[in-house]
């Protein structure tokens, strides 16, 4: 799902997610990915909080024969990770969380065992490919969706069937595994998505995503491993080489988004949705602005979706009447 960026505001608001361990580490990260992660005892039992290889259940919401979704696979089977691809069978965009309680077909594909197509919901392939796909014993250590053709930012995050993906191995696996989320703009917006240029930009995201994955994995661990089970770590990439990018930051999803839905009328008792784009302003900290600016951004994300916003007690006292 592909949401287009705003514009700055005059009054910057603070990040909405503060998370100064992942800035400080990210703050490394961007004058030099490719660093060590942090260093943890040899003996520390969960994989992610090593430095080791990771079991990764890669899955997206574009298809399981998606570009990006292949372009990551390659590259961190590459750098070293154990990696099974379990993603939808076709488009799911804008799925969501949402699940598939029907019978599910599963594809192999004839090159690759380790890749499958599945005929379900992007949540719902992840916990089919975390339980019935893995040898019993086994677990993946992270989720990993993406690489999404696209950015997934602000306030429709909640529909996002990639950041959904990744969101359902905190939800609805047991224990939970934590995720990662990759969204990327197209570098050039106007060409198809496999055209050369494309095709190539995705290839240099998965090369970085790569890295930035080595560099962030510690922080969902401390000393006694694994301390954040529950979080999805949304990343986004703006439209501009790799080799341009102004960094990387830590960013607060952000409040707005420019994309609005309406159905049009196609036939006698038939619809069909229409989407455009509207001019918005977001916060100058939020993932939507600082994507725009050129940074790729970090956005900690977990399936809370209740708002802590100070009018509760305005709320109370009317309920009290009842």
């Amino acid at each position: 799902m592909q949401l287009a960026r705003g514009s700055r505001p005059s009054q910057p608001r603070p990040a909405l997610i503060p998370a100064p361990r992942l800035a400080a580490i990210l703050a490394a990260s961007a004058t030099g990915l490719g660093l060590a992660p942090p260093g943890f005892a040899a003996s520390e039992p969960e994989p992610l909080c090593g430095s080791g290889p990771l079991e990764i259940l890669l899955t997206n919401d574009d298809g399981y024969q998606a570009l990006g979704i292949r372009a990551l696979y390659d590259a961190l089977r590459k750098a070293g990770h154990h990696v099974r691809l379990a993603a939808p069978a076709t488009n799911a965009s804008g799925s969501s969380v949402s699940f598939s309680w029907g019978a599910v077909r599963v594809v192999r594909d004839p090159d690759d065992a380790g890749i499958a197509g599945i005929s379900a919901t992007p949540a719902a392939a992840v916990v089919l490919g975390a339980t019935a796909l893995y040898p019993a014993g086994q677990r993946p250590d992270l989720v990993v969706s993406g690489i999404n053709d696209g950015a997934n930012t602000g306030s429709l995050l909640t529909m996002s069937g990639t950041v959904g993906a990744a969101l359902a191995g905190t939800l609805l696996l047991d224990p939970p595994v934590p995720g990662l989320a990759v969204n990327a703009l197209r570098l050039r917006a106007d060409e198809p998505m496999d055209s050369a240029a494309n095709r190539a930009q995705f290839d240099a995201v998965a090369q970085h995503f790569v890295r930035l994955l080595a560099s962030v994995r510690g922080w969902y661990c401390d000393r006694e491993g694994v301390t954040h089970p529950r979080t999805v770590l949304n990343v986004n990439y703006p439209a501009r080489p790799v080799a341009d990018l102004r960094g990387v930051v830590v960013a607060g999803q952000g409040s707005e988004t420019d994309l609005r839905l309406t159905f049009t009328q196609t036939a006698e008792g038939q619809f069909q949705a229409q989407a455009s784009q509207l001019e918005t302003v977001d916060a100058r900290e939020s993932d939507n602005q600082r994507l725009e600016d050129g940074y790729v951004t970090v956005t900690p994300l977990n399936g809370r979706l209740g708002d802590d916003a100070p009018s509760h007690r305005k709320l109370e006292r009317r309920l009290r009447a009842l």
